[in-house]
């Protein structure tokens, strides 16, 4: 590409890949109509994702260029020939993954030993969401610690992302909480806890992540609003604006509205016992409304401060029987664990990452500090 010249344009809310053909490359309708009939089976014209850019590649500055390149992400990207005959082409990069082990000693907080390490959002995500039932992240503690074994992707050399986490471990006061990945024969592959009990269980423990409770359940209350004493039957979780609000578990979507004082609000149906409302939304996620199935973890809308809130925050409230009660104090029902032979075989299993997590020392922030990047705080395993 030595010989083009180089052009970019960043993607803004509200673009769409004709006009932009129109007004970057100088092309007609007509034009813009036959690269748009390539793209079919090969690329969705819609994905184009706000904050990445198109680059363009003309022979000499000023002239109209030849080609566009779209990479949303390390993994491929997409080379329009912007000249007749039209051409779409999708190159994919090779991609070698390796199994890597990382650990943590926890100086302020989760998040930040995972950042000390150089260690993805992603893996974070997929820790919380494999351990997050068994431990809880909003109320941690100095000198917690954690290993995670997990796969890193890397192209050309460079570590571009992580793939699924193997096996993890999160210890606080000498209580360690275990995530195993493991596949039951003809199922797809889940998480198990040492006892081979499911580890995600069938409610979080929270609607937010990363998010800290500002409020806890309390019947005698003096509202921070109206003045006077009032139950406050919810527990609300301070975040950023527009932090994402999940659903702690699946479920039927019963209303998606505004109302109130509760403002924007989301509420769901689990079963015939229990059911659980989100408050203060500054919008819901697309495709939620009353009636929609909605599944464990699913974004069902944005942290706000509709209705009455002093801040942003999510007032989450959990109903059991019909009776408004307090989550954090309720022995919620346990999944059932493995059993029988299948259980003998996942203790195999389990042994097998038990070892490679075993064989991982725990680093702390001194150490990770010590050393150069954040590839010298990997340690490569074989599972």
């Amino acid at each position: 590409m030595d010989e083009y010249s180089l052009s970019e344009k960043e993607l803004q809310r509200g673009d769409v890949l004709g006009t932009i053909l129109m007004e970057q490359a100088g092309l007609s309708y007509p034009q813009v109509s036959k690269i748009v009939e390539r793209c079919k089976n090969k690329f969705k014209i819609n994905s184009l994702r706000v904050g990445t850019s198109l680059r363009f590649l003309a022979r000499q500055p000023g002239q109209a260029p030849e080609m566009m390149i779209y990479e949303p992400n390390p993994y491929q990207y997409t080379v329009f020939k912007l000249k007749e005959p039209y051409q779409v082409e999708v190159v994919k990069r090779d991609v070698r993954t390796e199994i890597v082990a990382a650990s943590g000693v926890l100086e302020t907080s989760f998040w930040q030993a995972l950042t000390d390490n150089g260690l993805s959002d992603e893996l974070a995500d997929g820790m919380i969401d494999v351990l997050a039932s068994s431990v809880d992240f909003y109320h941690q503690k100095q000198g917690d610690r954690f290993k995670v074994v997990f796969e890193q992707h890397y192209v050309q050399g460079e570590a571009v992302g992580t793939g699924k986490i193997i096996a993890a471990v999160y210890e606080r006061e000498g209580k360690e909480s275990y995530a195993f990945h493991f596949q039951k024969e003809g199922e797809k592959t889940d998480y198990y806890d040492y006892e081979g009990r499911p580890a995600r269980k069938a409610f979080l423990k929270a609607p937010v992540k990363f998010s800290r409770i500002s409020s806890r359940y309390n019947l005698h209350r003096k509202h921070p609003i109206l003045g006077y004493v009032k139950a406050h039957l919810g527990t609300d979780y301070a975040a950023p604006y527009g932090t994402p609000i999940i659903a702690v578990a699946e479920g039927t979507v019963l209303e998606a509205t505004r109302r109130g004082g509760n403002g924007n609000f989301v509420k769901i149906k689990h079963d015939g016992i229990y059911q659980t409302q989100y408050l203060h939304m500054s919008g819901f996620a697309k495709g939620i409304r009353s009636g929609a199935r909605v599944a464990q973890g699913q974004t069902i809308g944005y942290v706000g401060s509709t209705g009455l809130a002093t801040g942003p925050h999510c007032c989450f409230r959990f109903w059991k029987n019909g009776r408004e009660v307090d989550p954090l104090r309720l022995n919620l029902p346990q999944p059932l664990p493995i059993k029988g032979q299948l259980f003998e075989e996942y203790k195999i299993k389990r042994d097998e990452l038990m070892a490679l997590l075993n064989s991982v020392p725990y680093h702390t922030h001194d150490q990770i500090a010590g050393n150069k990047g954040s590839e010298e705080n990997l340690m490569k395993v074989s599972p």
